[in-house]
């Protein structure tokens, strides 16, 4: 399981995420690459290293099943991080087009 797994299932929150940084640090195997054991798409990861409340965004998302820039543009008219987030989201465009 994943942190957005299990923030998607109800076994963490947001708040726990340092939490599971420190299991990948400390963790004396190899768990891969650090956006996969947090459950983020390359793109996610790349936006939350600039912005960590795209965290909340990357869950509402997934819990609605679509993307995360659609997710963004939709709210932005009504949601000012939405819109900063949005425009964040245009410097992976390329990254995007390879998610599914």
């Amino acid at each position: 399981m994943t942190f957005v797994d299990d923030v998607l299932g109800g076994r963490a929150t947001l708040d726990d995420y340092d939490a599971y940084s420190d299991a990948w640090d400390q963790s004396p195997e190899d768990l891969g690459e650090f956006h996969d054991f947090l459950g983020l798409l390359w793109p996610e990861y790349a936006m939350w290293v600039e912005e960590h409340d795209v965290l909340e965004y990357v869950i509402e998302a997934r819990r609605s099943g679509v993307r995360l820039p659609d997710l963004l543009q939709a709210r932005r008219a009504e949601d000012p991080t939405a819109d900063e987030l949005y425009r964040l989201s245009g410097r992976y465009a390329a990254q995007w087009k390879s998610v599914p």
